[in-house]
């Protein structure tokens, strides 16, 4: 049996070498679903669509999971970090406006549990199921108000990453941005975290 010695051998910071095309991931998700969310069709009013919000909250959690792939090295901007926490906010108020959602659409289920256990009539079903649209609408509506109150400091942390890169770091970022970008024009339909029904447990 022969051994190989490895001690001399250099080991590649995958993480590092990685940072510019997660970040780039990272901000093409995020854009992705921050536009989704501020179209008209995401609006928070009556009809709201489960299935366009089940795709906004795979975009968050997707643009997450690259922030923090980035933030896993040394040489990471600190509000890299803070920023991977906001995402996860986003996220777990649009998990929360689709739990909302998904409550109404199970009250108002003719044959659920709602009519036989609590053998209530339409009238009282109507009002609940309004409450829980309502609770939606309102997350909804502070996250597009929380959007807004971003803005500038995404475009100043974009702006600081920026700067931090090399030409090469830059040039990474560039082709992995062009690339994805390119990608979800083109198949603007994303896989979602769609469960029986389009409804989300």
């Amino acid at each position: 049996m022969v051994f190989v010695s490895v001690s001399n051998v250099k080991a590649i910071n995958h993480i590092e070498q990685n940072r510019p095309v997660h970040l780039a991931l990272r901000d093409i998700y995020y854009e992705r679903a921050i536009l989704l969310l501020r179209s008209p069709n995401h609006n928070g009013q009556p009809g709201m669509d489960v299935c366009g919000y089940e795709e906004i909250l795979f975009l968050l959690r997707t643009a997450r999971e690259h922030g923090r792939f980035a933030v896993r090295d040394g040489q990471k901007n600190e509000k890299d970090g803070e920023f991977c926490d906001f995402i996860n906010m986003l996220a777990g108020n649009m998990k929360a406006a689709l739990s909302m959602l998904n409550l109404k659409r199970s009250v108002e289920a003719e044959n659920g549990f709602f009519f036989s256990f609590l053998e209530v009539n339409h009238a009282s079903v109507a009002l609940q199921a309004e409450e829980y649209e309502r609770r939606a609408r309102d997350l909804i509506r502070c996250m597009r108000n929380t959007l807004e109150l971003a803005n500038g400091a995404y475009e100043g942390l974009k702006q600081a990453n920026r700067e931090s890169f090399n030409d090469f770091e830059c040039e990474r970022y560039d082709k992995a941005w062009s690339h994805y970008a390119g990608l979800i024009e083109k198949v603007p339909e994303l896989p979602s975290y769609k469960k029986s029904g389009g409804l989300l447990a």
